[in-house]
């Protein structure tokens, strides 16, 4: 029946019975004629419908809230809008079940804004958290809050070891970059240098980039022993292009000799408009397509990109938190979502078959 949210009223509708003849049927009371009885049988059947679990959802009349802390969503970086809408579809089919989702946005350059957001949330007292803890030390201050509350909370895209988190749903963070480091390597000569670039505030307290670029290098080191390529490393903490731009050109004099780029995050259109505009004939690799990556993939400024699946780490977190919260169900402490290869000739194959 597509990704409609299939109600009561639906069932009412196709056995052509009232709302109130079909929750007396879901929950065992009253009587209903045999007749009816059977059509109300043969809607739920057609439209796959869950009776028991919203029965028991709403027989406790339980309301579940939860909060989703995730970066914001600017012109610069669009990449969190994919986990936003993968979230937002499926709680939107959780609905009757007294489930709902409010998200919170930080910047991923303001440490305060973080910490405001997780002080609202901690007032709300909801019932679950996802979190993309983009702030290490503020993350671990927040989630010691919510475990002092008995809330579960998730992470998404990175993780922070050694934490209570019911589960991390993203990639293998190292081994996206061992992945890049691969690809890497099938377009740079052994004599080439290569760079590294990290676009985020802050790569001391990042939870995830320096893990990135760790198996990045780990394939080299791993793989070609007497092949040492010069791997230089950039952190530029802002993602105005102004800025990225200098930043750029600053370092390419110094290093003239880069031949292959790897952006550890969804911001590689910026440095391939760079590239672009300078006639620059460097390989490009990055993460995730957001439509700026996409663009500058159809016209050959960036090589490869990597996905993280972003829309199926929404969706699978709130599915998490959905069945521990309704059906008791604890879930795996690490799931790992694919990642996925794209390049120009198979990217309109890719947006089709996931979109």
């Amino acid at each position: 029946m597509g990704t409609k949210r299939i109600t009561i009223q639906d069932i009412a509708r196709f056995a052509k019975v009232s709302a109130g003849t079909v929750d007396r049927v879901i929950h065992n009371r009253g009587k209903v004629s045999a007749d009816k009885k059977r059509r109300i049988e043969v809607a739920i059947n057609e439209y796959n419908f869950n009776p028991n679990q919203l029965a028991r959802a709403l027989s406790l009349r339980n309301q579940f809230t939860v909060c989703t802390l995730l970066p914001q969503i600017t012109s610069e970086n669009k990449y969190w809008l994919l986990p936003k809408q993968g979230a937002e579809q499926v709680a939107e089919g959780f609905k009757d079940f007294g489930f709902s989702l409010e998200t919170f946005y930080f910047s991923q350059f303001d440490e305060s804004s973080f910490i405001e957001q997780t002080r609202n949330i901690v007032e709300m007292k909801p019932d679950g958290v996802i979190l993309a803890p983009s702030f290490v030390k503020e993350s671990i201050l927040f989630v010691k809050k919510l475990e002092k509350y008995k809330i579960p909370y998730v992470f998404i895209d990175a993780t922070i070891p050694n934490q209570k988190n019911i589960s991390y749903i993203g990639p293998h963070t190292e081994r996206s970059g061992y992945v890049a480091g691969r690809l890497m390597k099938s377009m740079v000569r052994s004599d080439d240098q290569i760079l590294v670039l990290n676009i985020v505030k802050g790569m001391e307290n990042s939870s995830n980039l320096s893990q990135i670029e760790q198996g990045f290098r780990n394939y080299f080191t791993e793989n070609f022993q007497e092949y040492s390529p010069s791997i230089h490393t950039l952190v530029i903490s802002s993602t105005d292009r102004t800025a990225i731009f200098q930043e750029l050109t600053k370092f390419y004099i110094k290093n003239p000799n880069i031949k292959g780029v790897f952006v550890t995050t969804s911001r590689a259109h910026l440095v391939a408009g760079f590239h672009s505009d300078h006639e620059l004939d460097i390989r490009l690799i990055g993460f995730d397509l957001v439509e700026e990556n996409i663009n500058q993939l159809r016209n050959g400024s960036i090589d490869w990109i990597i996905s993280q699946s972003p829309i199926q780490q929404g969706v699978c977190a709130v599915k998490t938190l959905f069945d521990l919260l309704v059906n008791k169900i604890v879930p795996k402490k690490t799931q790992y979502v694919p990642l996925d290869i794209i390049i120009r000739e198979n990217l309109d194959f890719y947006l089709t078959y996931s979109g």
